[in-house]
């Protein structure tokens, strides 16, 4: 196997964390461990992309690639029961090795399965994701942890003040729900790529090409998509939602839709996003568009003068996109939107004035 344009940082092993950062994700996947609705599906010969099932917390795909020598997986779920999951549907088609995993970018849905591939010899992803992971995912498990200790001495002293049967019984049920919680957290080791690459990074084992790129800012600063040229199959994550509203609060919404651009200047004619169905060339397309058309609006409403409030409570999703998928996230669109055109704005307005050059005041002798 040939790996070339790759940086290794060996001072950076596996983290172990403290807690989770999106404890959501832990809530809803329980006890029950991952993936009673997860499915398989082969899209080229030794080529799948895996569907986490929803009761994993997060319904997410990962990419599987079957090499002469081994397996590339990219993107391992949301939780290590999810990426434990992932690895036995592995199994189920090849007895080869996992080689290398891949993250797409840094959000813990994508990312908190690595756990489960412990022993997999290669962690990739670009240098701004593993930086992310390192800076800001835990952080943020630290004081989610902190805080639901903090939540159960709080539920530990409203305990011993209250008398009445049933209400104490339910205190009891909250704080049982919550160490089991803590307790899931306190397991969990975050495992942050040893390799990044800038640009590009290509993968020669046999007779398979992958491909893996970094084609610019998007729905984070970090994403990567991992191509296989001769499948004409590409895995974007997060880059690309197909028939849904994207999730922007890490986004680079202006520079998107030129990453976008790049993305189907690659000769693929699958594209397999973070979340839902394979898309085609036309979804991507129609994905790019969502993004000008809320740019446009939100323009629109700049221009006019409109405060962010009076946008938020006025602006609808435009009709074209309005049977998409999460339109609970449309208002963090705008919001995001709105804050990136007016720091535009300010960079590109004079100093002389909110609106332009001030005239100098006139004065007389």
């Amino acid at each position: 196997m040939t790996v070339l344009l790759c940086t290794f940082h060996r001072n950076c092993t596996t983290v172990a964390a403290i807690l989770v950062a999106f404890a959501a994700c832990f809530v809803t996947a329980g006890a029950a461990g991952a993936g009673q609705n997860a499915r398989l599906t082969e899209l080229a010969d030794g080529v799948y992309v895996h569907r986490a099932g929803p009761d994993t917390g997060a319904d997410t795909n990962a990419g599987i690639v079957v090499l002469e020598h081994g397996v590339v997986v990219f993107d391992t779920h949301s939780t290590p029961e999810a990426g434990r999951e992932l690895q036995w549907k592995i199994a189920t088609v090849t007895s080869k090795p996992i080689l290398l995993v891949i993250n797409s970018h840094f959000h813990a849905h994508h990312t908190h399965g690595n756990q489960a591939f412990g022993a997999v010899p290669y962690f990739v992803s670009s240098g701004n994701t593993r930086r992310d992971i390192l800076e800001r995912d835990l952080p943020a498990l630290n004081r989610a942890v902190s805080a639901a200790q903090v939540q159960i001495e709080k539920m530990r002293k409203q305990h011993a003040l209250v008398r009445d049967g049933d209400a104490r019984a339910e205190i009891d049920k909250r704080i049982g729900a919550r160490r089991r919680l803590l307790d899931r957290m306190m397991q969990l080791k975050i495992v942050a790529p040893e390799m990044t690459f800038d640009d590009e990074l290509r993968i020669v084992d046999g007779s398979r090409v992958v491909i893996l790129r970094r084609l610019g800012a998007g729905h984070t600063d970090g994403d990567i998509v991992m191509y296989l040229p001769a499948e004409k199959i590409a895995f974007v994550g997060d880059l690309f939602f197909n028939a849904a509203l994207p999730g922007s609060q890490d986004a680079v919404l202006l520079e998107w839709p030129r990453t976008l651009d790049e993305l189907l200047k690659i000769d693929a004619e699958s594209f397999v996003p973070g979340h839902g169905a394979v898309g085609r060339r036309e979804d991507v397309r129609g994905f790019a568009g969502y993004l000008d058309a809320l740019k446009r609006m939100v323009q629109e409403s700049l221009d006019r003068g409109d405060t962010l409030e009076h946008l938020i409570q006025g602006a609808k999703v435009p009709e074209k996109y309005a049977g998409h998928g999460s339109q609970e996230l449309f208002p963090s669109n705008v919001q995001k939107m709105y804050t990136e055109l007016k720091a535009l704005q300010a960079a590109a307005r004079p100093a002389g004035g909110p609106e332009g050059v001030r005239k100098p005041r006139e004065t007389r002798p």
